[in-house]
């Protein structure tokens, strides 16, 4: 399974639970979340709706197996990718309060994916990175929604250099909201401080504040899936999946 949904009074909490450790983003997930948001939409009890990761980790993005055939099948990556915006389209008009709690690594989409959440919280412990253009596959809602989030400069750092970053550092640019030593504490503590105000406000405020987050992102995606069928991207990949450096990192720079 997927997910792992639990509904507990006015709360749903959401688990990525895939057959890897790191809970990485396949077809069969997608489907399961974008089912479960519809259902959720529908249910006027749930006011709140978190997102965590089983086996110590939030995510580790796109399996790499179903890239693997993206980048050779168009059809597959239309049906892919359409998936995952899809995904981010729905947390933005959704009608409740989103919460992420992180531990562990947060890569590639399921990073994207903090975006578009009301709130994060981490373990101090938690990393960060989006190193998709290290295997020639762009990661499209960070560089079209992460400038209005975490600012330009940041988001060039993020996606261009693929660096990891840490709890703090993520704090610190704006894509976490506070770091923990305790998820259970520091989730307790976010819905009290929420529960002093109307939900209906609550969900206005999101509603205005996510007003723009939807301009670019649709030219990003049907990139993305030029992109992933790309020379670059198959090499990439194969690179990966064979644990060996693609053709353009062994550039050296030189001092004449």
């Amino acid at each position: 399974m997927g997910l792992l949904i639990d509904f507990r009074g006015n709360l749903a909490k959401v688990t990525f639970n895939s057959e890897s450790k790191f809970n990485m983003w396949n077809v069969k997930t997608m489907k399961e979340l974008l089912d479960f948001l519809g259902d959720v939409e529908k249910r006027r009890e749930i006011k709140y709706v978190l997102f965590n990761g089983n086996n110590g980790n939030f995510g580790s993005g796109a399996d790499i197996r179903e890239l693997n055939v993206a980048s050779k099948d168009r059809e597959f990556a239309s049906s892919f990718f359409g998936y995952m915006k899809d995904i981010y389209l729905k947390l933005i008009s959704l009608d409740k309060i989103t919460i992420g709690a992180v531990e562990g690594i947060a890569y590639g989409a399921s990073l994207e994916m903090l975006l578009f959440l009301d709130f994060v919280i981490a373990h101090k412990d938690s990393k960060f990175a989006a190193p998709g253009g290290k295997i020639g596959v762009f990661p499209p809602a960070l560089i079209t929604v992460g400038p209005y989030i975490i600012g330009f400069q940041n988001v060039k750092k993020m996606a261009m250099l693929g660096e990891e970053i840490s709890a703090d550092q993520a704090k610190t640019i704006g894509l976490v909201t506070e770091v923990v030593e305790n998820l259970d504490q520091g989730i307790s503590y976010l819905l009290g401080k929420l529960s002093n105000f109307a939900p209906s406000s609550l969900v206005l405020m999101r509603k205005e504040l996510s007003r723009y987050l939807v301009r670019d992102m649709e030219e990003a995606f049907t990139n993305l899936v030029i992109q992933v069928g790309s020379d670059d991207a198959r090499e990439g990949i194969n690179a990966f999946l064979a644990r060996v450096k693609p053709s353009w990192a062994s550039v050296s720079f030189s001092k004449s």
